[in-house]
């Protein structure tokens, strides 16, 4: 992707470069505007370092090439303002051009995202919230914290991972999946013992994770259920479970909000009653300890009234697609995937994948959870 980002006059310029590095490291081909007011703080050198592409600004401007306002805005799939100053906003609501900034901004008939950055009562001041509220493009809203200026409120540029995750959202949303509601769950269940012990599984919510972020990457409104932590963009809703028992109270509030369920995390089949406090080992007079385990519900054979798809991890490559064809049937899902431990361990960034319905079967070749999870998605909408 051509990917143009606007730098105005900001000491957050050098969150600017992190989010330039995140589309280099993705494979994109990123284009620098500067105003003079953002050469005050860093140089074009810095920015064209790191791009391989030479700065546009006031003073190389070019009507002998491409490197102008107007051609530049035609070459990008999307125009990022990041820092986007109280100045540039108010000048963009009021259609403003009197920076080569602010000119490329009207040419560019491209997706816009701007990310605000400033001193708190400058962006909570009535005139920068009314244009951020008027300019039909995509805003970010600033974070809170320390600013620069010492004071403490809101006004930081949004963090450049949820800056990335927007601008990719916006470039690959897909219309199936635009604004649906869509339940994702992550990781292993937690079932105690004692309060101080607890019987769960190896399960790293990494699966999870990447079918929560190509979702939200193709427009779905996402809510995560998960045990483990993630660094997920902010606007997907994330909510913590710790048992079978919490995890099925917690969907069963959420199913019927929700057009799709990707239950990706792996229940426990069985759990210990649990005592209170801790079990003391010299109570137990024994060189062994029998715990004595009751069965869980089927929490996604329980579920009805969504679009269900399952996941199923086995070991035993004789055994696996049958098992996983009875699990179709026996869970009432509309998928599942079948996935072979002995190809990749708990806690890979990589997966294979067999997507089983009751018509089809398709493998996912070995490729990293992300994509593998792009595929799945995909193939989710005919089920």
């Amino acid at each position: 992707m051509n990917i143009l980002i606007g730098v105005s006059g900001s000491i957050a310029i050098y969150k600017t470069l992190e989010l330039i590095r995140l589309f280099i490291k993705n494979g994109d081909n990123v284009k620098v505007i500067l105003t003079n007011s953002a050469k005050k703080f860093i140089t074009p050198l810095t920015f064209e370092s790191l791009t391989k592409n030479k700065v546009l600004d006031e003073e190389n401007e070019s009507w002998a090439d491409e490197y102008n306002h107007i051609d530049i805005a035609k070459w990008a799939d999307i125009f990022i303002i990041a820092p986007g100053t109280a100045n540039t906003i108010n000048k963009i609501n009021a259609g403003i051009a009197n920076n080569l900034l602010l000119q490329t901004y009207l040419a560019c008939t491209k997706p816009i995202l701007i990310a605000p950055a400033a001193n708190t009562n400058m962006y909570i001041h009535p005139t920068t919230q009314k244009s951020l509220e008027t300019i039909p493009h995509h805003i970010i809203e600033a974070d809170s914290g320390l600013l620069a200026c010492g004071d403490n409120g809101i006004g930081k540029m949004a963090d450049v991972n949820d800056i990335f995750y927007k601008a990719m959202q916006i470039l690959n949303t897909d219309s199936f999946w635009k604004n649906k509601n869509v339940i994702v769950t992550a990781g292993g269940t937690i079932e105690k013992i004692d309060d101080v012990r607890f019987i769960s599984n190896f399960s790293s919510g990494k699966m999870g994770e990447s079918l929560g972020l190509a979702l939200y990457l193709a427009g779905a409104n996402v809510t995560l259920l998960t045990s483990k932590t993630h660094k997920l963009p902010k606007e997907i809703q994330i909510i913590p479970f710790e048992s079978v028992n919490d995890l099925k109270t917690k969907l069963d509030n959420l199913t019927n909000k929700n057009e799709y369920l990707f239950m990706a995390a792996a229940v426990s089949d069985y759990s210990p009653i649990a005592k209170k406090g801790k079990i003391k080992k010299d109570k137990l007079n024994s060189d062994t300890w029998d715990l004595t385990l009751h069965k869980n519900i089927d929490i996604l054979a329980s579920i009805k009234g969504i679009k269900k798809i399952g996941f199923k991890a086995e070991t035993d490559e004789k055994t696996a697609l049958n098992s996983a064809r009875k699990a179709l049937i026996s869970k009432n899902a509309d998928a599942i995937c079948l996935n072979l431990l002995t190809k990749n361990n708990f806690g890979s960034d990589e997966n294979e994948v067999i997507f089983i319905t009751k018509d089809k079967e398709i493998k996912f070749s070995q490729d990293t959870k992300l994509n593998i999870a792009k595929k799945i998605i995909e193939a989710s909408k005919s089920v």
